[in-house]
């Protein structure tokens, strides 16, 4: 069995002990440069060699399924904030066409806040330790593996690994995972390296941001009448939005999120403004247009709701009055794609390397990650890798990864080259 060697955790930890927390999520980009240098460095040291570093172009952002979060981040400077966070592919092999060539991602932002890591045993624990880099870094030890034992391989297949920037904190791959794909970096075998228990899931949910926003007039506890009071009208959106997104979203196959509220925190103070902020995983797109239409109708009849419950309540009085003018619906991100796609002869070799399809539909065991961006024709798109998001802690604290699990899924990717380039030298690719 293929496993990480000691030189391996060495460069994990490394790589785990650069910042790199989404600015979304409120990281400081410098360290992305380092980080993926050091990503670099390591993989050429095991036979990849650099094959792009770069950037989209500022235009990218200006793109309408651009998540507004990221826009606002990268305002100031629009080239500086791309430029700050490059996009690294790896790779080994000649250079083939896309039928000839396997593609692993994996992305390099972590949530916030960053946890320097730490090696118990065989448990390493750290922001990124299983969610994200945690299963790169044993993608590249198992395709370098798989070359080291058959050099042939180098003439039949090329092998691609990516680390990209802007997954998390909503950014959703869209100056990361989708430039490189319509730039180029495809493959017959697109893996994303995501904590799925070696389970193959061929389908991800995309997800839609509405918040619900009051912009009114604060008053002290002495008046409380005088003001919008904004944390009354986003506590009964969220009520009311619960109860009319929460069974059609179920009975649709999507999940509601009401997220999280926000007014303010002190006790003798009414306060005009706030956010209320929802997020709706979705696997079809008509799934999605019917809730958003949903939810685009519950905010437009809350008004005169609030009106006929609250309207001679003194405390509402005000925000009633003026409900239509100080409340309003906006969308954080809207419009991405579900991935959903099989491949018979893919799942086959993938099967061959011990990684087997699984239903995470059907379960509900799928979720969102930047693998969204890379379906087309010619092209099986999954994702799979080492550990499990909740098991091992996944945006929370207590992140950590058994080196048990990477030295699996490294092994199981030393199988998968393996599989491909029987598969390639079969001819199927080759005369596609």
């Amino acid at each position: 069995m293929t496993r990480l060697r000691a030189a391996d955790v060495d460069w994990l930890l490394a790589l785990l002990a650069v910042p790199t927390v989404s600015p979304l999520e409120g990281g400081d980009p410098a360290g992305f440069a380092r980080a993926q240098s050091l990503f670099a460095g390591g993989a050429a040291e095991r036979g990849l060699a650099l094959r792009r570093w770069d950037h989209p172009p500022a235009e990218e952002l200006d793109r309408p399924d651009v998540p507004t979060p990221l826009r606002e981040a990268a305002a100031p400077d629009p080239a500086g904030f791309l430029a700050a966070q490059p996009c690294v592919v790896v790779g080994t092999g000649k250079l083939k066409p896309p039928r000839q060539r396997m593609v692993l991602n994996f992305h390099l932002d972590t949530v916030g806040p960053h946890i320097a890591p730490v090696l118990d045993r065989r448990v390493l624990r750290g922001r990124g330790a299983v969610d994200d880099k945690g299963p790169g870094v044993a993608a590249v030890v198992g395709v370098s593996r798989a070359f080291a034992e058959d050099p042939g391989l180098t003439a039949d297949i090329e092998v691609l690994v990516a680390s990209v920037p802007g997954e998390e904190g909503g950014a959703m791959g869209v100056c990361g995972t989708r430039w490189l794909v319509e730039t180029g970096c495809v493959g017959r075998l697109m893996v994303f390296a995501e904590p799925t228990g070696c389970r193959v899931l061929d389908a991800c949910s995309a997800t839609m941001t509405p918040v619900l926003g009051v912009r009114g007039l604060d008053s002290t506890d002495d008046r409380p009448a005088d003001g919008h009071n904004a944390t009354v009208a986003l506590g009964f959106l969220a009520v009311r939005l619960t109860e009319r997104l929460g069974r059609v979203a179920d009975r649709l196959g999507a999940r509601v999120c009401v997220s999280g509220v926000h007014t303010g925190q002190s006790h003798n103070r009414v306060y005009g403004t706030g956010e209320l902020r929802l997020n709706i995983a979705y696997h079809d797109r008509a799934v999605a247009s019917a809730l958003a239409l949903e939810v685009e109708r519950a905010v437009a009849e809350a008004g005169a709701e609030a009106a006929e419950r609250f309207g001679d309540n003194p405390v509402t009085r005000r925000l009633v009055a003026d409900w239509d003018r100080v409340v309003r619906l906006d969308w954080l991100k809207r419009g991405l794609p579900p991935l959903a796609n099989r491949d018979a002869a893919m799942e086959a070799v993938l099967a061959e390397a011990g990684l087997h399809r699984h239903d995470g539909v059907a379960d509900g065991s799928a979720f969102t990650c930047d693998a969204i961006w890379a379906p087309g024709r010619d092209r099986y798109v999954v994702a799979c890798g080492p550990g499990l998001l909740d098991r091992d802690g996944a945006h929370t604290p207590d992140e950590h990864v058994q080196l048990d699990d990477l030295d699996e899924y490294a092994d199981r990717v030393r199988a998968l080259v393996h599989a491909f380039g029987a598969h390639v030298r079969a001819g199927e690719e080759k005369t596609a």
